[in-house]
């Protein structure tokens, strides 16, 4: 006797999971959102950060030629980091310092009595408020910083 084949029925959704990817999504997608944020506003920081240490370098370069003062550094950086970064110029605080070389005359860190192998520093500091895209706690009152050195020539 030979058996039947048996005949098997096409399998069905069941209905109780219905509302599970919903819901699932409703759970998952602020998390995902506030993780992508938190992305991009870690790379702006860093962005910004090499856009503060671009500034710098253009400062020093400025600084290390003969003749330059120190109002024409600070106000260079400060025209820089306001095209590239867009924060105001009153925002953003230069530092600038010469490490006199050994045997040159004390400077009192004015670029322009600067000699010949004089080290002279711009640093460029900028609060992240300032530059932020979106409020986010954890970056909150940071400063970013941009630093550069050179030597006099």
């Amino acid at each position: 006797m030979r058996s039947r084949p048996r005949i098997l029925k096409p399998l069905r959704r069941r209905d109780d999971r219905r509302g599970a990817a919903t819901v699932e999504m409703a759970l998952v997608l602020p998390v995902f959102f506030m993780v992508m944020l938190g992305i991009v506003e870690i790379g702006r920081a860093f962005m910004v950060s090499q856009l503060l240490t671009n500034a710098a370098r253009e400062g020093a370069r400025t600084a290390i030629m003969n003749n330059s003062t120190n109002t024409e550094v600070s106000n260079l950086c400060k025209d820089i980091v306001q095209r590239t970064v867009g924060c105001a110029q009153a925002d953003v605080n230069v530092t600038m310092a010469v490490s006199e070389y050994t045997g040159n005359p004390s400077t009192g860190n004015d670029f322009s009595l600067a000699k010949k192998r004089d080290l002279c520093q711009v640093t460029i500091q900028v609060s992240y408020d300032k530059v932020n895209l979106l409020p986010m706690r954890w970056l909150a009152g940071a400063s970013l910083t941009g630093q550069s050195a050179m030597r006099h020539e």
